[in-house]
């Protein structure tokens, strides 16, 4: 009687199973290794896209209103760039603004945030309303970027 042996690789599995082995396994596993490594990549360079906002007529990060009357409305008027893709809109917020001043009627409030859509050009445009001649900081949020920028209000 004659044996047949059948052929082994170097895992000893028979070399027609299609099965998974340790090589195989290992082989697969190095394939796939740049596959996540350029998946988990993209998102990161995505977000990493460098973002500005800024206030324009600003002095640095400060701008000056005059206003003649409690009542007067003042457009606060900011430029956002990027390098990348720009979100579509952006929130705000007045810190310590209560008494000097409040959001426009027109503004779409979120709570106590004012949201509003970016241009394509990348303006933002949000109105105040003057109540009183002060000075508060008014933080913007575009995307993962956060600026503050100190406003005051003088009555003319």
């Amino acid at each position: 009687m004659k044996t047949h042996r059948t052929a082994r690789d170097d895992d000893g599995a028979r070399r027609n199973d299609r099965g998974w082995t340790r090589r195989r396994a290992l082989v697969a596993g190095a394939w796939s290794v740049p596959v996540v490594a350029a998946a988990v990549a993209l998102p990161q360079a995505m977000a990493s896209a460098a973002i500005t906002v800024d206030l324009l007529g600003a002095v640095g990060d400060a701008q000056t209103y005059p206003f003649s009357t409690s009542g007067d409305t003042a457009p606060l008027i900011f430029q956002v760039a990027g390098t990348g893709p720009i979100p579509a809109d952006a929130t705000a917020e007045l810190v310590n603004a209560g008494g000097i001043a409040s959001w426009d009627e027109s503004v779409l409030l979120q709570g106590a945030l004012a949201s509003a859509a970016i241009d394509t050009d990348g303006t933002l445009i949000l109105p105040i309303v003057a109540l009183a001649a002060g000075t508060f900081p008014v933080l913007v949020h575009v995307g993962s970027v956060s600026r503050t920028f100190m406003i005051t209000l003088e009555q003319a």
